[in-house]
């Protein structure tokens, strides 16, 4: 199957680009090691995760849960899906309706796993899927679809989130978002 973008892109954007140490439940996802030790993840694997995360997503009342690095593709990326956007994810928004911020999603989106433990353990408790982006050393556990790639880096996850709305508006049959437009600061 042909990549959704050109493998430099991939590249130039350090999506494949993991960490010097792996958890063994991303192995499958991991192609090869620089001889400097660092893990770098596959392509194809990348690619294919995108698009049945965006097949997972479409139509559905999600909350996607950034971090800092990530906040402005998050929230650009909620403009166009509809999504609700958290940035900085405190307790019980998912599990407590007494809660302000209360929302309850059929999916939870995570860019960073190591940073949103405590979503990810509520969801699971709730009963809501969980879709995260893992780096190579991520801990996995209570996340229902892996999406591998480089969470260090703002615009590989921004890349991947572009990557993601796109393929989800080409299911809906929507005119595409062109990257430029998303990736550029406001």
């Amino acid at each position: 199957m042909e990549l959704l973008i050109p493998r430099s892109e991939y590249i130039k954007h350090k999506v494949n680009r993991g960490g010097m140490n792996k958890n063994k439940k991303l192995e499958r996802f991991i192609s090869w090691k620089t001889p400097a030790g660092r893990n770098m993840f596959s392509i194809h694997k990348i690619d294919e995760r995108i698009r049945i995360a965006a097949r997972f997503l479409l139509d559905k009342n999600f909350l996607i849960i950034g971090t800092e690095l990530d906040k402005e593709y998050c929230e650009k990326f909620g403009k166009f899906t509809g999504a609700k956007v958290i940035s900085n994810y405190t307790s019980s928004i998912i599990s407590n309706p007494h809660n302000k911020e209360y929302f309850e999603p059929e999916i939870l989106f995570v860019t960073n796993v190591d940073e949103n433990r405590n979503a990810i353990e509520e969801a699971n408790i709730n009963r809501v899927p969980v879709l995260a982006f893992c780096n190579t050393n991520s801990d996995v556990s209570g996340v229902d679809l892996i999406i591998p790639l480089n969470t260090t880096n703002k615009y590989a996850i921004g890349l991947s989130l572009w990557l993601i709305l796109n393929e989800m508006r080409k299911l809906k049959k929507e005119k595409e978002i062109p990257f430029e437009e998303f990736m550029k600061k406001e």
